[in-house]
């Protein structure tokens, strides 16, 4: 049964994101559409945002999304054996279900395991990339306890006919094309990609052990672990004389991936996300904005050739968004969400749908050199009932360059359908008892605004309760997942970013405390957290090539909530070069891991050595 919002524009095509879109033509760098849900420019934001476009993506040669991802400030990615294999992050510390993803402003993940698929997001399929940094519950409701990361696909709105297209071909026999066509005419534009990848990937583990036999057995696996995706996407839009706007949108992606395991070795997946989103202005200072999107995440499982289980979930949301903008100094923004998620599962869930309906309000104003954002939600769970969260920032230029901001926030977690609902297995039963996990985060930062770079620097402390976790029930003779844990989280983030004749440099440093603060763990580690992190790249063009360099810096880690098994830290050091064979054709070279460095993000789990890429690309640019 379809909640009211999602039933009442099940049939409307033109429709928003959660996120508004710009309403010029072209949308300069400095805008940002998610810390706010509407189009700001940086300064107008307090919140912290890193900002990946296409050109940094090119500019790197980046593989995959991780690849781009763990050059944020603060996040962590954890990896169990290279490409397509199973990619986790770990944004200020929190768990990886606590970091609410977007595609084009249609949330994304497994509604059974809670975590977002990374490694099926084809890279080759996206435009941007934006990273909100700290709770956003306020405005997103669940999820949002460490930050927000929103992708958005393909999206050229030049005039005229644009195609592009590149190869590339790699170590471990890797191998990638894509074709992008666009075009537009000012007020029409569109853009159609496909793609596809390969590798024959690496020996994920050299052994794991056979729980299912007494003892545990050890099992080797020296095979090298393959994946391959088949993947497309689709985005266009109108703009009209009214001010209007009109957007359709939809990513595809699908293929085989193979990993070592006692039960399953290989999964077909797929990932499929569409939305539809619009907007009109009601008065010269008032635009309505409407979204309807669904995104499906799908697994089946086998022990070589042989079905083993079957996860499909599906998630369907709807937004109306209202924002006037009340004088010169304030602006009000008004939202309601409905949320609908499904399972259907080789699995027999005792529930396999729930709704939820969230209501939003969010208020900005200036005062002479000051700015105030304020936010409120309510959401209203038909599993747990409500949970209220809310925000509060100022910000302060001290000089026309620099400005601090504090900020106040709280933010909430829904359980999953797996901590919900899974059925009684040998050891393990679902807990429809849960209530969400719960967050209360602080910040202050400071940053300075130079002719040709900025510096800035944050503090942050999230405190978690009634963080879910398995406890075992001797009297039951079986485990289930309950609200008992709790964390402490803070840190402190450096960064600078420079831009001077032919150099361009981006640095940045975490300093981090992830611990627990409840039960026997009381005072260890968080598993998979490193202390400290530090980021760097730098480019420099030549004459009409460019050459550059990334060197990322891992500290100690624990594997387990005990820490008793830690992880050592790495440093990677990757370099690359492009140079341009034509006038439209860039050969690009890339070689990773320079020191072959032998490392791992989750214990067992092995990395990709020393590796290279070879990328022929044509753009008429």
């Amino acid at each position: 049964m379809k909640t009211p919002l999602i039933a009442a524009t099940s049939g409307v095509v033109v429709l928003l994101s959660s996120a508004l879109p710009s309403f010029a033509a072209d949308q300069p760098l400095e805008i940002v559409i998610t810390a706010g849900r509407k189009a700001q420019t940086l300064k107008e934001t307090l919140a912290p945002v890193t900002v990946i476009t296409r050109e940094d993506i090119k500019r790197w040669q980046a593989t995959d999304v991780a690849d781009v991802l763990r050059r944020v400030p603060s996040l962590n990615v954890i990896n169990q054996g290279g490409t397509g294999k199973l990619t986790n992050i770990s944004l200020r510390g929190t768990n990886a279900n606590q970091v609410l993803v977007l595609v084009d402003g249609a949330k994304v993940g497994s509604a059974t395991a809670g975590l977002t698929a990374f490694e099926f997001l084809p890279l080759d399929q996206i435009e941007r990339i934006e990273v909100v940094r700290g709770a956003r519950s306020s405005l997103y409701g669940s999820e949002a306890i460490g930050g927000v990361i929103q992708i958005f696909t393909r999206r050229d709105t030049a005039r005229g006919f644009k195609p592009s297209a590149s190869v590339s071909l790699g170590t471990e026999k890797t191998q990638a094309a894509q074709i992008n066509l666009a075009g537009g005419n000012g007020r029409s534009w569109f853009n159609a990609n496909v793609g596809y990848d390969k590798t024959q990937g690496i020996n994920v583990q050299d052994s794991y052990l056979d729980w299912n036999t007494w003892p545990a057995t050890t099992v080797y696996e020296l095979d090298k672990d393959g994946f391959e995706s088949r993947h497309l996407s689709v985005r266009g839009g109108q703009r009209f004389n009214n001010g209007a706007n009109v957007e359709l949108s939809a990513l595809h992606a699908q293929g085989d991936n193979e990993f070592d395991g006692v039960d399953s070795n290989r999964e077909e997946f797929v990932q499929r996300i569409i939305s539809a989103k619009g907007s009109t202005p009601l008065s010269g200072n008032t635009q309505l904005a409407l979204q309807l999107s669904q995104t499906r995440d799908e697994r089946d499982s086998f022990k070589d050739a042989v079905f083993n289980n079957r996860f499909n979930t599906q998630r369907t949301n709807a937004t109306l968004q209202l924002n006037t903008k009340l004088s010169d100094k304030d602006q009000l923004t008004l939202g309601l969400d409905e949320q609908q998620d499904k399972v259907a599962s080789s699995t027999a869930f005792t529930v396999t749908k729930r709704n939820n309906r969230g209501y939003f309000a969010n208020y900005q104003k200036t005062i002479g050199t000051t700015q105030l954002d304020t936010a409120l939600r309510y959401d209203d769970n038909e599993q747990f009932g409500a949970s209220r969260t809310g925000s509060i920032s100022l910000g302060k230029a001290l000089t026309p360059q620099t400005r601090m901001t504090a900020s106040y926030s709280t933010a909430f977690k829904a359980p999953t359908f797996n901590d919900l609902y899974f059925p009684s297995s040998p050891g393990y039963v679902g807990n429809p008892d849960l209530n969400p996990e719960k967050a209360r985060n602080w910040e202050l930062g400071l940053q300075v605004n130079l002719a040709q770079g900025t510096w800035y620097t944050q503090l942050f402390q999230n405190n978690i309760k009634d963080l879910i976790s398995y406890e075992f029930d001797t009297g039951l003779g079986l485990g289930t997942m309950k609200n008992v844990d709790k964390a402490k989280i803070t840190g402190l983030e450096l960064g600078f970013n420079q831009s001077v004749g032919a150099w361009q440099t981006n640095i940045n440093a975490t300093y981090q405390q992830p611990k627990s603060t409840s039960g026997s763990t009381d005072g260890k580690w968080l598993a998979r957290r490193p202390q400290a992190q530090a980021k760097l790249d730098l480019d420099r063009q030549l004459g009409r090539g460019s050459v550059g360099a990334s060197v990322q810096a891992f500290g100690k880690r624990y594997e387990d909530a005990a820490n008793t098994q830690p992880l050592g830290g790495y440093t990677t050091v990757d370099l690359r070069a492009q140079y341009p064979l034509a006038k439209h054709l860039t050969l690009g070279v890339k070689v990773g891991n320079v020191l072959d460095k032998q490392y791992q993000t989750a214990k067992g789990y092995n990395q990709l050595g020393r590796n290279g890429l070879v990328t022929l690309s044509y753009s008429p640019e």
